[in-house]
């Protein structure tokens, strides 16, 4: 594989120290891309040695996984924070705060403490990874990052004209997911338009 490839792939993720698994494919496989900042960094390192119909278990560990902990990112919060907001914190919730999510330790003496590190940080992984297809059609991968931001690629119709690509699609589709698949539509697969058309059906007659 090579960077900016469009694959399938199917796999199980868990945590070396208890076992317990974290994430999984269903039977289905599902579309990633190759490239910088969309996987871990150990599981592209991996991807990029591998060939299609492979199988390969690989062992992550922390610096190129969800990084080690940081102490810095466990505080302190002032419980009166927490009540502005009519929430009761309790040990083990998560809570959201400065575009952060974090999950609380402790409730004491009228403060909480909150562990802003990234529930995965400091661990070694380990995941069993297949992939099933490379992905070639430009029409294939656009559908894929349709698919990728969890929206439905089958009411989408791509049509592609030299350096510029038009997209229909259903109406009061977010304009950020249509930003996001746009940038990447121009960055990835280098075309220099990206047209969307929103389109308005007649309901069908039962």
């Amino acid at each position: 594989m090579q960077i900016n490839d469009f694959i399938r792939v199917v796999y199980s993720a868990k945590i070396k120290e208890t076992g317990q698994e974290f994430d999984k494919t269903d039977d289905k496989s599902i579309p990633v891309i190759i490239k910088p900042g969309f996987l871990i960094k150990g599981l592209e390192e991996a991807l990029l040695e591998m060939n299609v119909n492979e199988k390969k278990t690989i062992e992550i560990p922390p610096e190129k996984a969800f990084g080690n902990r940081d102490p810095k990112l466990i505080r302190l919060i002032p419980i009166s924070e927490f009540r502005k907001h009519d929430t009761k914190p309790k040990p083990g919730m998560f809570i959201q705060a400065d575009n952060m999510r974090g999950r609380v330790l402790s409730v004491s003496g009228g403060r909480v403490r909150v562990d802003f590190n990234n529930p995965l940080a400091g661990k070694t992984l380990i995941y069993d990874i297949e992939i099933k297809e490379k992905i070639e059609k430009v029409e294939d991968k656009i559908k894929a990052l349709f698919e990728i931001y969890r929206l439905d690629k089958d009411k989408v119709n791509v049509i592609i004209k030299e350096k510029e690509v038009e997209i229909e699609i259903p109406p009061l589709l977010n304009s950020l997911f249509k930003k996001k698949i746009a940038d990447d539509i121009i960055k990835i697969l280098n075309f220099e338009k990206v047209k969307f058309v929103e389109v308005f059906e007649k309901p069908k007659e039962e």
